[in-house]
């Protein structure tokens, strides 16, 4: 499973363990904060559209209280075209390997 929550409260997590197949992945993409943006204009309209920053800890925190198993962990640096950082995280969930 591949998943952005980078428009997704962080809540979501016990769901993602509950539709995972014992053994399953789950690769989760966000950008690294502690905040809640709301965007009220983007992409050329106006439009309303929160954006959830969220520090990876708390990321793995989450998906261990969810009953995910952290398995890899990546921290990308702003750029040019991102000016936020980028994280993602790698967890399994227990059972079939």
């Amino acid at each position: 499973m591949r998943c952005s929550t980078v428009h997704t409260p962080p809540e979501v997590f016990a769901e993602f363990h509950r539709v995972l197949a014992p053994g399953g992945h789950l690769l989760i993409a966000f950008k690294v904060g502690d905040e809640r943006v709301r965007l009220e204009h983007a992409y050329g309209h106006a439009l309303a559209l929160d954006v959830y920053r969220l520090p990876p800890d708390r990321v793995a925190e989450e998906l261990g209280r969810a009953g995910l198993i952290e398995t890899a962990r990546l921290v990308r640096e702003p750029d040019l075209r991102e000016p936020t950082p980028q994280a993602f995280l790698m967890a399994r969930k227990p059972g079939n390997s």
